[in-house]
């Protein structure tokens, strides 16, 4: 058997972790201009942590968030535009030479609550810029992040289409076999036969659903695919708060499973540190 690919951790949780506070609406993206040393020692820790794949700290680097600060929509975009910049160019800073790093795009809205999507017309037009910010900074490849239902995967995936660069789509699941819009993993997974996606990831969602998705689910796919999940206990929190976290043996047992799934790519999502990633890489990089 082939090592699997091995992804980076979290970055808000760790940057939450060492310190800094997260504003409301452009959380992680916050440190990108105002800690950069922070973020930049963060993914060299994963990188020297076994990571062969880094996301470039962009999930809400977006106007949209910015805008929601208090900022007209001129220096909205200005502030996301310099924050996504910067993301991608610390990740380059410390990246290897075979170090694959990816522009992370997130639902425009709250990851868990699908409901809020504002609709296809203004969704692609925002993710239009997005994308086109993401190719200009050189990124290797693009990652959606925590995808909450299919139309909002769908608005992303059209405006790829028309470009040719490696594209990852990882679904949060709020069960075994639905997204967080109620539509089913089963039709979410198919929606990608339509494109040309990488891989099918799934993350952000808890050990203890990820393993039903696996065991029900993954069945279904046929192409590449991949688990990073959240190791808090229980649902996520929009604040990112996490009060328990899962145990190494909990997470290295659920890794373990996926691989003989058939999994290929895998990582951690909140919770989760470059201790979390150097297990992985001790275990089956060596």
């Amino acid at each position: 058997m082939n090592n699997p690919i091995i992804m980076d951790g979290a970055m808000g949780s760790e940057l939450i972790k060492r310190g800094t506070i997260l504003p409301r609406h452009t959380w992680s993206a916050h440190a990108n201009l105002e800690r950069p040393d922070l973020v930049k020692t963060i993914h060299q820790e994963y990188i020297d942590a076994g990571a062969q794949i880094i996301t470039a700290n962009t999930f809400r680097a977006t106007p949209r968030s910015y805008k929601k600060t208090g900022l007209s929509m001129d220096l909205a975009i200005q502030k996301a535009y310099s924050s996504l910049n910067k993301a991608v160019q610390l990740a380059k800073q410390v990246a290897k030479e075979n170090t694959i790093i990816l522009g992370s795009i997130a639902p425009l809205e709250d990851c868990y609550k699908p409901e809020l999507f504002p609709g296809k017309k203004t969704a692609e037009s925002e993710f239009k810029m997005i994308i086109k910010w993401l190719l200009d900074a050189k990124v290797d490849g693009i990652i959606l992040e925590t995808m909450n239902s299919l139309a909002e995967t769908a608005a992303v995936l059209n405006i790829l289409s028309d470009y040719h660069i490696p594209t990852y789509v990882s679904y949060y699941v709020k069960t075994a076999k639905q997204l967080p819009s109620h539509e089913p993993l089963s039709a979410a997974m198919s929606l990608l036969k339509n494109y040309e996606v990488t891989a099918l990831l799934f993350n952000c969602s808890p050990i203890a659903t990820m393993n039903k998705v696996i065991d029900n689910m993954i069945k279904n796919y046929d192409g590449l695919w991949g688990v990073y999940p959240n190791l808090g206990e229980g649902q996520p929190s929009p604040d990112g708060a996490i009060n328990v976290i899962s145990s190494n043996n909990a997470f290295l047992n659920f890794i373990n499973k996926s691989i003989n799934k058939g999994a290929k790519i895998i990582g951690a999502c909140c919770g989760s540190s470059p201790n979390h990633i150097k297990l992985l890489n001790n275990k089956y990089n060596v």
